[in-house]
């Protein structure tokens, strides 16, 4: 039997099934080119063609291809369906836009934070050039600008907002304090307030004029303590001194007069810049005090 013969009729079926030239070659080429074109789209078959090994695919692995961007990569929230339900491309790009557009807004400038907190700068201006800040609570407070992720324009915003609003703060404060110091002492003192807190002054004021201050570093350190302002009352009466001192009835107690008695009897003044006697009474009670921290007793 002469099993290398062909029959007539099987060269038609070879040529149809072969892979040589013919129209189903040619089918078959085709399919391939298109299930290469299907395979970029998320959802085609798994591939063939250019995508499967390679060939003409710009990212330069099968793998990588995935980062190819398509119409189908727009996230779900965005995309927008024609009257035809196919995707419609315009549209959902205009809507992803309209989301990047408010975004921005929401970011203001769209600033980003330095890389490393001691990379923020102070604003420039005359506030900050004469104010002097303490190095480590600074370095502190940037760190923590740092982690909230400000960016420059905004931890300067933060900063001038500070430095408007610190000093009412600070007076707020002080108010706060003097209010709760004679509230307290009222309680103690009750009808006797008046004549105690003035004994008290004149104490504190001698006694701090003999250790070298002047009544403001007297204040300063003691003028809101309820525990203090009794201590130099009752020191007063131990001192000898009139709840209210002579000078402080006109100046007819006899002898010269104190730089203690002095500010008594012109304290408003003293503490108001704004007085017309304020710069005459200060250097009255400056020189007063001088005399009596030296012990001169030349005439004034």
């Amino acid at each position: 039997m002469n099993f290398g013969a062909r029959h007539v009729y099987m060269e038609g079926e070879a040529g149809a099934a072969g892979g040589g030239d013919g129209a189903a070659g040619a089918a078959a080429g085709a399919a391939g080119s298109g299930a290469g074109a299907a395979g970029g789209q998320p959802g085609a078959a798994a591939g063939s063609g250019a995508a499967a090994g390679g060939e003409g695919n710009p990212a330069g692995s099968a793998l990588s291809g995935g980062n190819e961007w398509t119409p189908q990569s727009i996230p779900e929230k965005f995309r927008v369906n024609g009257a035809d339900g196919e995707l419609d491309l315009v549209a959902s790009l205009r809507k992803v836009d309209e989301h990047r557009s408010a975004l921005e807004k929401r970011m203001g400038s769209g600033d980003i934070r330095p890389k490393t907190a001691d990379e923020y700068k102070l604003p420039d201006n005359d506030t900050f050039k004469s104010l002097q800040l303490d190095d480590a609570t600074a370095k502190a407070f940037k760190e923590k600008a740092h982690g909230w992720g400000l960016s420059q324009s905004q931890y300067e915003n933060v900063m001038n907002e500070w430095a408007t609003l610190a000093p009412s703060l600070v007076g707020a404060g002080q108010a706060e304090t003097v209010e709760t110091a004679v509230a307290e002492l009222k309680k103690t003192w009750g009808n006797d307030y008046d004549a105690n807190i003035r004994a008290s002054f004149s104490a504190a004021v001698k006694v701090g004029a003999a250790a070298g201050f002047t009544y403001d570093e007297v204040d300063k350190a003691i003028g809101n303590n309820p525990v203090a302002i009794r201590m130099f009352a009752a020191l007063s009466k131990e001192m000898g001194e009139d709840a209210t001192p002579a000078a402080a009835n006109g100046g007819t107690g006899g002898g010269a007069q104190t730089a203690a008695d002095f500010l008594t009897e012109n304290f408003a003044a003293y503490s108001d810049p704004k007085d017309p006697k304020h710069k005459s009474v200060t250097e009255r009670y400056s020189a007063l005090l001088a005399r009596e921290t030296k012990g001169k007793n030349e005439p004034i």
